[in-house]
Parts: C-alpha cells; sequence; structure tokens
C-alpha cells in the first residue's frame, strides 16, 4: 500500500554535523556531510527474546529526535548471510524498534521491522529486487509508523504501525548495521531528512 497523503519533505541532516554520537560496538563510521557508512562486525545484532536468542548491541550513530516527527533515508546493504542488514533504529523509554533492509534465509532481500517492548517482536516486509532501500519512520504521539520504497523517485509503500508505551518527550534515532551471523557486513546511508511533523495518514 502506499501513504496518500504527502510525506513532510523536512530538512537536510547532515551525517557530519553536531548532535551526533556513536553507540553500540565497533568502529567509527566513515562520514560526510551527504554520506554514511557504518560498518558491523561478527555477532553485531540487536534481538530480545529471553530462552531463544538475545543480543544486546549493534554499531549506530544515533541522535536526539524530540516530539512527533518523520524521518527518512536511503539505504544499501553490502552483505552477504542471513541477517546482515542496515537500517534506522529507535530508542525510546518504553524500549526500541528498527526497520532494515535485511538478507533473507532464501539468499534475497527484504525489509524487516523488530519492535522490543520489551520482548521482541519481528516480522518480515516487503521483498526487494537488491540490497537497498528508502525507510521512513513517522511518530505521532505513542502511534509510530514504517514505510520503504526502492525506487528513491517512487511511492512509499506502508510496511507497519504500531503502538510504543510511554510518550516520551524525545527519543534517540541511529543508522545502523549488524552482523549477526556474518564476518562483518557494511551499511552506507544517504540523502536523511527530517521534519517535525507526522504523516498525515499512516495507513
Amino acid at each position: 500500500m502506499t501513504a496518500p497523503a504527502p510525506v513532510p519533505e523536512g530538512d537536510a541532516v547532515p551525517f557530519d554535523g553536531p548532535g551526533w554520537s556513536l553507540v553500540g560496538p565497533g568502529t567509527a563510521p566513515v562520514r560526510t556531510a551527504s554520506a554514511l557508512e557504518v560498518r558491523a562486525g561478527r555477532g553485531a545484532d540487536l534481538f530480545a527474546m529471553p530462552g531463544w536468542y538475545t543480543a544486546s548491541g549493534v554499531p549506530a550513530l544515533s541522535r536526539t529526535v524530540p516530539g512527533d516527527h518523520t524521518a527518512h533515508v536511503r539505504v544499501s546493504v553490502e552483505g552477504g548471510e542471513f541477517g546482515d542488514a542496515g537500517g534506522i533504529v529507535v530508542h525510546g523509554s518504553g524500549g526500541w524498534f528498527k526497520v532494515c533492509v535485511e538478507r533473507t534465509r532464501a539468499g534475497g532481500w527484504a525489509v524487516v521491522t523488530v519492535v522490543s517492548r520489551p520482548g521482541s517482536d519481528e516480522a518480515a516486509g516487503p521483498a526487494l529486487a537488491g540490497p537497498r532501500a528508502g525507510l521512513l519512520v513517522t511518530r505521532e504521539g505513542a502511534r509510530y509508523a514504517v514505510f520503504c520504497r526502492e525506487d528513491a523517485a517512487g511511492e512509499w509503500r506502508f510496511v507497519r504501525t504500531f503502538l510504543w508505551p510511554g510518550d516520551a518527550p524525545e527519543v534517540r534515532l541511529g543508522l545502523f548495521a549488524q552482523a549477526p551471523f556474518s564476518e562483518a557486513c557494511t551499511a552506507r546511508f544517504t540523502g536523511l531528512r527530517c521534519a517535525p511533523a507526522a504523516l498525515a495518514d499512516r495507513r
């Protein structure tokens, strides 16, 4: 499905500007104003299902985002094993969620979301033709929605919506890579934009 309402364009956010900090394991990202590269080493992942599989950290370049907002970015992933991925992770008072371009068990690529409150709820979204997509997250109060698009000029497609416990005045938005089962994975980001408004129609 596509978003019937226009996406708030927002301001371009430079990757080398103030307000960013590196969180999680790994080496410092490579960044300029317009491009970011994050590399994850073996075992870097974020998932919480006690008794089955738990992983507590991914390398991410992170910053605070206040109130309602819409943020979108283009990501491409260099990874050859299941679970290799890159995308957006958001931490708040009630937990965290991530949306990413991820290598599937079958060897293809898909948009995958994980919502942790605090246990992880995982869902596979649209299949992708390759390891790249635009990802969008939008917030209105406790409600979030996620969209994606393969073509940089194409329509945004609905992925999922959910409620997050609590109504924190701000959250931390990060751009990350993960390599849960491989030696390494690299995610490259371009075109980050953020607007201080939610998408008007999130379905």
